[in-house]
């Protein structure tokens, strides 16, 4: 029977699929040490991960490793491109969590524009009366929303916020063309800076490559508008920390919702923690029940697919089918 490790809790659907076809070893990255994780996994023929960092020296002591199955749509914890030289295929979860994550984006530009946190703490503290009359808000309904990346995440964006709010959405994504951007209520913007000089509220979705690393730094946190919102629910690589934080104190922009950092988890000293213009969740944007159970599910499709010999839908490394294919020939 083949071997399967999961290296982080995944819906019990999963869990209860993969067990009918397959021996399933939990050995979760962060509990067990790297060398329990690379001991479970030197036999294993597949191996399904949301956050574990799957390196070419990992890859190199894995010798039946046919499939790294992500929980999830970025990949950028693993090495692709060592995976593909050792015929191991890559797959996805496709847009198994892209409404949730979507939802999360939109969950945060309302709780930094309706100051979720501070009027909590308003309330809680027995503020209700003294403090009531000073609140006012900033609102989304028919703000002017930018998108940055409108792969399927993005796009969900563009329509919650477009039809949901009747916002005015830009989008930015080089890749993606016009006719898509306006089908999804988004009008496309070939310069980024100028997107930047219009969006109330910009919203990161992109991949962390090295394209895309650190896109978001002081040159263009300086074309953003003074009273502008930055949500990052993508990769915290994505944005230039320090110059996000520099942003925020000196009013270069007004405020940010960050669910992604740069350093995960971030250092106790952090200094976005401290600043009372910012809403902060721990990469648990797309953790929807919904969501976990989609991409639980695929991702184990992926690995059985695999292991039965046919190709999984969502593949990163399309490379390996065509090595596979020749060697048979």
């Amino acid at each position: 029977m083949p071997i399967v490790v999961v290296s982080s809790p995944i819906h019990p659907v999963g869990i209860e699929l993969l067990r009918r076809h397959c021996e399933v070893r939990e050995v979760h990255d962060g509990i067990v040490s790297p060398t329990a994780m690379r001991d479970a996994l030197r036999d294993a023929d597949g191996v399904i991960v949301r956050s574990l960092e799957v390196t070419a020296e990992l890859l190199a002591q894995c010798p039946r490793l046919k499939i790294v199955a992500k929980h999830g749509a970025g990949v950028d914890s693993i090495d692709v491109r060592a995976a593909t030289e050792r015929g191991i295929l890559v797959a996805n979860s496709g847009n198994a969590n892209a409404l949730g994550v979507a939802e999360g984006a939109v969950a945060l530009m309302l709780a930094v524009l309706r100051r979720v946190p501070e009027v909590h703490a308003i309330v809680a503290g027995g503020g209700f009366a003294a403090k009531r009359p000073t609140l006012i808000f900033d609102a989304l309904w028919e703000a002017t929303v930018g998108v940055i990346g409108f792969g399927n995440v993005g796009q969900s964006v563009a329509k919650m916020c477009g039809k949901g709010f009747d916002a005015t959405v830009l989008a930015y994504d080089p890749a993606v063309p016009a006719e898509t951007m306006h089908a999804h209520g988004a009008e496309k913007m070939d310069d980024l800076a100028a997107l930047l000089g219009r969006a109330d509220i910009v919203t990161l979705h992109l991949p962390l490559m090295p394209a895309t690393r650190h896109l978001i730094g002081p040159i263009a946190l300086a074309a953003m508008k003074p009273g502008a919102i930055l949500v990052n629910t993508s990769r915290g690589g994505v944005v230039d920390e320090a110059a996000l934080i520099h942003a925020l104190c000196d009013g270069t922009i007004r405020a940010a919702g960050i669910d992604v950092f740069e350093q995960e988890p971030p250092a106790a000293d952090n200094p976005l923690f401290s600043l009372p213009n910012v809403v902060l969740s721990p990469h648990v944007a797309g953790a929807t029940w919904a969501a976990r159970r989609r991409a639980a599910t695929r991702a184990v499709e992926a690995v059985l697919a695999v292991l039965s010999g046919r190709r999984p839908e969502y593949v990163i490394n399309p490379d390996v089918l065509a090595q596979a294919r020749a060697e048979v020939a």
